[in-house]
């Protein structure tokens, strides 16, 4: 009699905690999905950038075919990440963006939703990790690497841009040089150098190209070159326009001046490679010596063990 009572006990105490387990299931989706209807529906797009370099960069980006459908969360999502007071964030990735050549033409906003969507991620991997192979370091990583995919990818691309600017710009300002001493002016020349390079994509002449329409906007040349360093931070590009606005200042021939500048450019990647070169060399030693110790290991092992076992024996 105990038992059957007790019986009936657990199995009423088992459906009561299904029947609740269920309803707050149930209530659960119920308010995600009213709070997703009423985000939709009550908060307006934001608005995508349509002019100048990220304008472009968003057109081309809706080429794609999968972009569309994407564009329109992303544009609902950054829309409430534009109420979160990060200011001074905001201003950091709308720089580093500039500097990695409009990534898609993505707006701050936008890339704080992927560091969102990115930590969830993290979060997500972590705890898979935990419960699975009860790695506590493993998903502490995970979860510290989620926020930072996103700033990490955009440095990249910031870096990449930045060398292969490097690279191109002494073979520019060269030509530019050459065209500015067969008797055109500093923005005939720039446009000579636009319209003969191939490559449409070329950081080189996107930024050209930029300085152009900034100077056909009533800028001034010492104000367009300031610009073009500002976008790109890097120690060659810096030089080249503190050389044309110094002779600018003092009246020095603009042509003279920038092919010293291509070849003080060439000297400098020079340097460069050759440093990069004896760098290589000293890497190289570790897994050189890693292989030594493996090939040492597999002549000398099976001689050790038979030694040994000989010994034993």
């Amino acid at each position: 009699m105990l038992a059957e009572f007790c019986r009936i006990g657990a199995a009423y105490h088992t459906g009561g905690y299904l029947v609740i387990s269920t309803t707050v299931l149930v209530v659960g989706v119920a308010a995600s999905i009213a709070t997703i209807v009423y985000l939709v529906l009550d908060v307006p797009l934001a608005d995508t950038p349509e002019t100048g370099a990220r304008g472009l960069a968003r057109a081309t980006a809706r080429e794609r075919k999968n972009f569309g459908p994407f564009e329109a969360l992303l544009r609902l999502l950054a829309t409430h990440a534009s109420k979160l007071p990060l200011t001074k964030k905001r201003q950091e990735l709308d720089s580093a963006l500039t500097a990695a050549g409009e990534m898609q033409g993505m707006t701050p906003d936008e890339v704080i939703v992927f560091m969102g969507v990115s930590s969830i991620a993290g979060l997500l991997s972590g705890y898979y990790f935990f419960v699975t192979i009860d790695s506590v370091y493993i998903a502490l990583f995970c979860v510290l690497l989620g926020p930072l995919v996103p700033t990490m990818q955009l440095g990249s691309k910031k870096k990449d841009r930045c060398k292969e600017i490097g690279r191109g710009l002494p073979a520019a300002i060269d030509l530019a040089a050459l065209c500015m001493g067969a008797g055109l002016d500093f923005p005939g020349a720039i446009s000579h150098v636009v319209v003969n390079m191939r490559d449409v994509r070329s950081p080189v002449r996107q930024e050209l190209q930029r300085i152009l329409q900034e100077l056909s906007l009533g800028r001034t040349r010492k104000q367009a070159l300031q610009s073009f360093a500002d976008r790109v931070q890097t120690d060659p590009v810096k030089e080249f326009v503190s050389a044309v606005e110094q002779a600018e200042e003092k009246g020095t021939p603009l042509s003279e001046v920038s092919a010293v500048q291509a070849e003080a450019l060439r000297g400098r990647r020079s340097v460069l490679a050759e440093e990069a070169a004896a760098r290589a060399g000293v890497l190289l030693m570790i897994p050189m010596l890693l292989m030594m110790v493996s090939i040492a290991l597999l002549l000398m092992g099976p001689l050790l063990i038979e030694m040994s076992s000989g010994g034993m024996m």
